[in-house]
């Protein structure tokens, strides 16, 4: 069976059931699992392709109603279908006595069987109605915009705005995109209060104690614990949070402030100051055939086969402009079918959205040099953790192909301007991240049954004061205590984020190795994404040349490397 032959309607069950009916009567034995597991994956295939089309369509036009129905169509009829029918082949070759797995099938089967052991029918209508909840979030959020000088902005048109160097200007965009938020307050707060229960009763049908364990067995966290996160959450405290606060205050002073107002810091990302010292801003390209283009010859140099990746990529395969009623944020989905990757984004112009661009080609390269090498669907994907050394590795490894002599965007004296903004951004996100990470620790392993908005409000507020005290949000403690609603990870997919923050000390090694030889960090990253999830985290860690650790000597480590690049830039 091939993928690409099979006969189905991603739509009609009745066109899907045949062939899992074809897989579960088939006699199954060690001698023949591999060929078993080979039809499987062609069937996954057809339906990833599906899923990932639909996706596509809903964050294209989040008010297109026949993606609408589709998608409603998807998750109310075809995977409620399906995942009874997955966790009855799941057993059936979890069954199977006397095969051997192989360093092919040797991880696809832990995970599996951590999958198969959470499973219970009650949770496939509450998965349902949790991907149309997060649904709901999207279009909430990606139809908000601002009047300005009598053109309606998109909120990420309006956030490039908050790079202008007029203060009162950029707090008056600031303060309208905030105004287009609270006015949804009370129905992001109900809409999240309606999926925390549903989440925790997720982990009670799994007899699990909380969600959080849920989530763990669900997103195969193997090789850490949530104790581990907390020595992350400690390390990022005391060896990353003073150096963010002393370059916070280093940007306020060369902008002749004394502090960093939120008007002077992105919305979509609160810890990123989006002001440039200079009176120039950067302005890396204007239009997206120059973004896309620029890219392309980056990548060609970091290595041409990655280049060509993307190549093929511009012929259908990329949406990056902003426009109205489209999904906010970016992301790489993956096509197994087609055997091509797709990045979304919302460019406006911004050195961030050239950024962007690098983390979701890495993400696409990571699928496509996986996908040339694995043949098992469940290998494409490698686990989250290290995806995002793939996508962080690239923004650094395509550093010294951004200036314009080597096809990039940058002239040599702003290609430190926007190598300072890069690594600045790193130090800054990792406070951020444990923000994150460890609000979700609180509300799905902590906090009690009947919190309510003003309790996550206050949490919000008490871990930024934490890790993000360089800040001044004096007198505008709501627009501070409701940042968890401007980040769409809390209400679609919780616990995603600590993978972020792991994978950056993982592309920060990369980036040190490549410092002392470019060309070798490249061929081990490849070696690293060809092997899918074929391997363990470390293992990947390791053949990428990074070790998988977050201690404070780890985090002080690269945090003593980013300091001495910094310096060197300055010089």
């Amino acid at each position: 069976m091939n993928p690409y032959f099979l006969k189905i309607d991603p739509l009609d069950w009745s066109s899907i059931q045949p062939h899992t009916d074809t897989l579960l009567e088939q006699e199954l034995s060690a001698d023949n699992v591999r060929e078993w597991l080979q039809q499987w994956s062609d069937l996954e295939s057809v339906l990833e392709e599906a899923g990932g089309q639909i996706y596509r369509e809903i964050t294209e036009n989040t008010v297109d109603e026949a993606a609408d129905a589709r998608f409603k169509q998807w998750v109310t009829e075809i995977i409620p279908s399906y995942s009874p029918v997955e966790q009855a082949l799941k057993q059936k070759l979890l069954a199977v006595e006397g095969y051997e797995p192989t360093n092919e099938t040797a991880q696809m089967l832990k995970r599996l069987r951590a999958e198969a052991g959470i499973f219970q029918d009650a949770n496939v209508p509450l998965i349902s109605e949790l991907q149309l909840l997060g649904k709901r979030y999207s279009e909430i959020t990606g139809g908000l915009s601002i009047a300005w000088e009598g053109e309606i902005k998109t909120i990420p048109q309006a956030e490039v705005m908050l790079s202008n160097r007029d203060r009162a200007k950029r707090e008056q965009v600031w303060r309208l995109v905030l105004d287009e938020y609270l006015a949804q307050r009370a129905e992001l707060d109900d809409l999240f209060l309606h999926m925390l229960p549903l989440r925790r009763q997720l982990a009670q049908n799994a007899g699990l104690d909380n969600f959080r364990s849920y989530q763990w067995q669900t997103m195969g966290r193997f090789d850490y614990t949530p104790e581990d996160c907390f020595i992350f959450h400690d390390a990022i405290e005391h060896e990353v949070v003073p150096l963010a606060t002393e370059l916070y205050q280093t940007i306020a002073g060369e902008l002749g402030l004394s502090t960093l107002r939120p008007w002077e810091l992105g919305v979509a990302s609160p810890w990123a100051p989006t002001v440039d010292p200079d009176e120039q801003p950067l302005r890396p390209f204007a239009t997206i055939n120059e973004l896309e283009g620029g890219a392309n010859r980056i990548f060609n140099q970091v290595d041409p086969v990655l280049g060509g990746y993307f190549k093929a990529m511009r012929d259908g395969w990329l949406d990056l402009d902003s426009r109205p009623n489209k999904a906010p944020g970016g992301y790489c989905e993956s096509f197994p079918v087609s055997g091509q990757p797709y990045i979304f984004m919302n460019a406006a112009g911004s050195p961030r959205n050239v950024r962007t661009l690098m983390h979701e080609g890495g993400h696409a390269f990571h699928f496509a040099e996986a996908y040339r090498q694995q043949s098992l669907v469940w290998n494409h994907h490698s686990p989250m953790e290290f995806a995002e050394v793939a996508s962080m590795s690239m923004e650094l490894l395509s550093i010294p192909y951004w200036t314009r002599n080597n096809g990039g965007f940058y002239g040599d004296a702003d290609l430190k301007r926007a190598l300072t903004e890069q690594l600045y951004g790193i130090v800054f996100f990792l406070p951020f991240m444990a923000v994150m990470d460890s609000i979700q620790h609180w509300l799905y392993a902590e906090a009690g049954d009947d919190i309510d908005a003003a309790d996550i409000d206050h949490k919000w507020s008490e871990l930024w004061e934490r890790f993000l005290p360089g800040l001044d949000y004096s007198t505008l403690q709501i627009e501070k205590e409701t940042g968890w609603h401007r980040k769409g990870h809390i209400f679609d997919v919780p616990f995603y984020y600590i993978e972020y923050g792991l994978a950056q000390l993982g592309a920060l090694q990369v980036w040190r190795n490549a410092l002392q030889d470019q060309g070798k960090a490249v061929a081990d990253y490849r070696s690293a994404l060809s092997l899918g999830y074929t391997r363990s985290l470390p293992e990947l860690f390791k053949t990428a040349g990074a070790s998988f650790a977050f201690d404070r000597s780890m985090v002080g480590e690269l945090m003593a490397l980013v300091r001495g690049q910094l310096h060197e830039v300055a010089a």
